[in-house]
């Protein structure tokens, strides 16, 4: 599938991200000082206040913290040991989270209070969210769907318009962001692009989520096949061995892996969600095997530590009380 001729109708579904990314914000300009605010300076992650989450943008297992992290528009959220926890500066609008071993990769727009260039381009932090790496399109652009391969230098972006960088379409990083090449994804079906997906050690392997079912390449990206049924699916993410994905299907939501030694398919066990719920992020953590998150299009979060057998809820509607 040529880049030139992809239609860049990107697979928002029923997204909360392609809320976000459509908000404009107030733009700094390159003239702005750069030492840092008291806000930045006094960063801390401390228990959090009763709250409504407006978009659920993003949620990950960074491997250098125990806690499940959740993007949003107002910032990050981390929940660990049974209780929500929040920054106290620093709440930028998150889009395209990625949790890697040692932190998270992330675009976005930055708070109000920042002296982040805005948008922040793609950003890394090895702190919890305390500071930022720039790895690419500072002050330029933000991508809403990001991948990265939690062991590896992989990135993937999809770039939705055209800018003064790129042409529009499927990109990826083989050096954490220092150059980018367009993935060519021969054998996509459809004209219409998803969610990626980036195995967390095998820098081959990666996956993507159309309307068409889920595709699957060996060789990042240059060819890809359909490893499901031509499903509406919605979200996935890669754990060493399987790939989890999720879909619409007959009114309700579902979820199902794929074996990657044998690409078996075999049906995950989750709550109940109504059609017009799906889940729109799933989450591994590399650390703690068979620990599994999925948040929902309603601001749902849930969380299985035994691979999907069991469930619990973390958060409803996006409340934490």
């Amino acid at each position: 599938m040529k880049q030139g001729r992809m239609i860049l109708a990107v697979l928002l579904l029923l997204f909360a991200a392609g809320c976000s990314a459509e908000k404009e914000q107030s733009k700094k300009t390159a003239d702005e000082p750069s030492s840092k605010t008291s806000d930045e300076a006094d960063y801390t992650i401390i228990e959090a206040s009763a709250q409504q989450i407006e978009h659920i943008q993003g949620i990950g297992y960074p491997g250098n913290d125990t806690a499940l992290y959740l993007s949003s528009s107002d910032g990050l959220k981390f929940y660990k040991d049974g209780t929500w926890h929040e920054a106290t500066s620093l709440n930028h609008d998150y889009m395209g989270f990625q949790a890697v071993k040692d932190g998270f990769i992330v675009s976005g727009q930055p708070d109000k209070n920042s002296v982040i260039k805005n948008p922040l381009g793609i950003v890394k932090s090895t702190d919890k969210g305390a500071s930022f790496k720039d790895l690419a399109f500072s002050g330029t652009s933000s991508f809403p769907f990001l991948a990265a391969g939690y062991d590896t230098n992989i990135i993937y972006m999809i770039n939705q318009e055209k800018s003064e960088e790129l042409e529009a379409g499927v990109y990826r990083s083989q050096d954490a962001g220092k150059t980018w090449e367009p993935v060519s994804l021969n054998g996509l079906e459809g004209d219409t692009l998803g969610m990626i997906a980036a195995h967390p050690t095998d820098p081959e392997i990666m996956a993507m989520s159309t309307r068409s079912g889920i595709f699957f390449s060996e060789d990042r990206g240059e060819n890809v096949k359909l490893v499901s049924d031509p499903i509406m699916a919605t979200a996935l993410t890669f754990t060493e061995n399987s790939l989890y994905y999720a879909y619409a299907d007959q009114e309700k939501v579902q979820m199902s892996k794929i074996d990657l030694e044998t690409m078996e398919n075999s049906h995950i066990k989750i709550p109940f969600l109504s059609y017009d719920n799906p889940i729109t992020y799933i989450a591994a953590d590399n650390k703690s095997s068979g620990t599994l998150a999925v948040s929902t299009y309603l601001k749902d979060l849930y969380e299985s530590a035994d691979s999907g057998e069991n469930w619990q809820l973390l958060l409803k509607n996006g409340r934490i009380e």
